[in-house]
């Protein structure tokens, strides 16, 4: 099988960490800088910077002279290769072997032995570049037979999945084409090359005893002459990420864009690894202090959809002491994931199948986990002390009893017996003297005139009497 490489470059990537946070729409002047706080450059500027004259390599204050409500915070480089291990992690759903390459903003995918299952190269490169965006992502993609192949196609907006294709068109590319260090570059215009064709006819050795073995060794490895192979990117076991707010956000619902683009980042990851998560820990940075909303699950799950949501439910609830500045999310442990098969008879005795626990997340969401709780049995004879709260997530431990209701009153209400039909009985229950619960009582099954099936009980202490406790379904 031959190799088809498809190339990612981020040209924007400190850019858009800056903006990702906000919906489209707003244009406001923004900026990147670097240099440090000496003599700070514009590194990078979005569209309403640009057309106010701001270009990357201005001082930043001759660009605050153009724009007088520009910002320009300083980039910060690890952030960005923390961003792009996001992504190599967010890639691997598209292919078995990702490449990350941090010093030109590139990933690096072996998109031949996915064809097959994803479609043509050249249209998986379109589609990547559209889910980029949508998480927030400006990217440059291209194809090419080799992985130097590639990263030219990107540059250049290019398709070139075969080597025929790319001896093509490195005849018609010009010279700025290649990724070469400027001393290079410069030297072979003095020399009079324009075209990269020019540069592939001359031969190897002449070539390299004039400008070195770095350009040669570049030249083999970009036409398939000399092998190039990639360090493999190994997926994480665990996820977190964050992104910063381009302006504060009072309002909990403000934040459902920003959150919905870092949980397609962390959805990729797990469909990626064949992994699922239960668990969301959400931090938020404000302007006074932070807060923290948990999210758990019944289940593992990887669906954005569905954990998104879950977060709306949660937010509706949530309240920001202060302005929000910063979102985090942190994943923790990967577990493992089984997707349950879909069918017309889906099975009780299965997790994954089980149609309640979707509700019982959303009612968590919604309520709050201390809302949302199970019953177990306690080893009691007396009803109101037979059950006990638990988590969701522990066993029940009941044991059935039919001849008991399922549902109880929440306390007992006074009755007259003549007012009902005695179905069965009795039971005596005579219990609690180690508690100060004593009871001494005789359970009847009875019926009332509108055909209700209820469990009554005659008293002789504490409170003698007639009482109805439980109504059966």
């Amino acid at each position: 099988m031959n190799e088809t490489w498809l190339a990612i470059e981020l040209p924007h990537l400190a850019l858009d960490l800056l903006t990702r946070g906000q919906p489209p729409g707003r244009d406001l002047p923004l900026a990147v800088s670097d240099g440090g706080t000496q003599r700070p450059l514009i590194h990078d500027a979005n569209p309403a910077a640009r057309r106010l004259g701001v270009r990357p390599g201005m001082a930043v204050s001759a660009a605050r002279g153009l724009a007088g409500a520009l910002q320009a915070p300083e980039r910060d480089p690890a952030a960005e290769a923390r961003a792009l291990e996001r992504l190599a992690a967010w890639s691997h759903q598209y292919s078995s072997l990702v490449s990350l390459h941090t010093a030109q903003n590139t990933l690096l995918l072996e998109s031949g032995g996915s064809e097959r299952l994803l479609g043509e190269s050249g249209a998986l490169a379109r589609r990547l570049a559209t889910e980029l965006l949508e998480l927030g992502y400006h990217a440059r993609t291209g194809t090419g037979p080799t992985p130097e192949a590639a990263r030219l196609a990107a540059r250049r907006g290019l398709e070139l999945p075969t080597r025929q294709a790319l001896e093509s068109a490195l005849r018609d590319l010009p010279l700025e084409a290649l990724l070469l260090a400027e001393d290079q570059r410069e030297a072979l215009e003095r020399m009079g090359f324009r075209r990269v064709r020019e540069v592939l006819r001359l031969p190897r050795k002449a070539l390299a005893r004039r400008l070195g073995t770095d350009l040669v060794s570049y030249l083999d490895r970009l036409t398939g002459a000399r092998p190039d192979p990639q360090r493999r990117w190994r997926l994480p076991e665990s996820w977190a990420g964050g992104l910063d707010l381009p302006a504060e956000v009072a309002s909990a619902q403000g934040l459902v864009f920003p959150l919905r683009r870092l949980l397609g980042e962390l959805c990729g990851a797990l469909r990626a690894c064949d992994r699922g998560v239960q668990a969301l820990a959400f931090r938020f940075v404000l302007r006074e202090g932070e807060t923290r909303l948990d999210l758990g699950l019944q289940q593992p799950s990887r669906d954005e959809a569905h954990l998104l949501q879950l977060l709306k439910e949660r937010l509706e609830r949530f309240r920001l002491p202060s302005p929000a500045r910063r979102l985090e999310l942190e994943a923790g442990t990967f577990l493992a994931f089984d997707a349950a098969p879909a069918g017309l008879f889906p099975d009780p005795g299965d997790p994954a199948s089980n149609p309640v626990a979707p509700l019982l997340e959303r009612l968590r969401a919604r309520l709050g986990d201390e809302a949302v709780t199970g019953l177990r049995g306690v080893e009691d004879h007396r009803p109101e002390y037979s059950w006990a709260r638990r988590g969701l997530d522990e066993p029940a431990r009941c044991q059935p009893l039919p001849h008991r209701p399922v549902w109880l009153f929440p306390q007992p209400k006074r009755c007259r017996i003549e007012d009902y039909r005695v179905l069965a009985g009795p039971e005596r229950i005579e219990s609690g003297w180690w508690d100060g619960h004593d009871c001494r009582r005789d359970y009847f099954v009875v019926r009332d005139r509108d055909g209700a099936t209820l469990w009554a009980y005659h008293e002789h202490k504490p409170r003698p009497g007639w009482y109805l406790q439980g109504l059966f379904g």
